[in-house]
């Protein structure tokens, strides 16, 4: 499996080699770690794969804990960023299914992310809940609501800075329920959120 985090650097400035390095090791820690874990994993297998000495690699991250944290920071928030740009500009009733499907979809292409929802790597689900990209989807949400507020299609009572951030929430749990289930979450279960989020947002007749 090709992991790329080309967002972690700005595609109209040029990547010093440096950079270059550094995304390389962070694309072999996100497939190494994904599949092996990281006490299966050691900084020397994923220095090799990318043709440096161990203490070359360690001239970009001060130790094992230290790249893990970055790989996991960088799939996952590859991933979120990646659902955000595809739901964007969808009508508000659509956002929570497509979240969640473009999610899922998307899971086999980040699979650090992957084990850490599946609960592998139990410590680093903290770290996974309190991501800015997370935080930047909950904004998103919010601002749709209030779009679709303006336009009258959500209820005028609700307020979509509380809102977002909840059905933040409740598109990671049905994350976790989906990967813990093999990587299809229960349709009732998705079904029923999209019917209460329908009937929660729908303006009175």
């Amino acid at each position: 499996m090709s992991v790329s985090v080309d967002s972690l650097i700005d595609a109209d400035e040029p990547a010093t080699k440096g950079e270059r390095t550094r995304r390389r090791l962070l694309e072999l820690a996100i497939e190494r770690f994904g599949t092996k874990g990281f006490r299966a994993t050691s900084v020397s297998e994923i220095a090799r794969a990318a043709e440096l000495t161990q203490a070359a690699a360690y001239a970009y991250f001060d130790n094992k804990e230290a790249l893990f944290r970055a790989a996991v920071d960088a799939d996952a928030s590859g991933l979120i960023e990646h659902v955000t740009d595809q739901v964007r500009d969808l009508p508000v009733n659509q956002l929570i299914p497509s979240v969640i499907v473009h999610a899922v979809l998307a899971l086999e292409e980040h699979p650090l992310a992957k084990r850490i929802l599946s609960g592998a790597e139990p410590d680093e689900i903290p770290r996974l809940i309190d991501l800015p990209a997370l935080s930047q989807l909950a904004g998103m949400l919010s601002e749709a609501l209030a779009d679709g507020q303006t336009r009258g299609e959500v209820r005028a009572d609700l307020d979509p800075a509380v809102l977002g951030p909840g059905l933040e929430s409740l598109i990671m749990g049905l994350l976790f329920s989906a990967v813990l289930s093999a990587g299809d979450a229960q349709p009732r279960h998705v079904l029923g959120v999209v019917e209460a989020f329908d009937l929660m947002i729908r303006p009175p007749a």
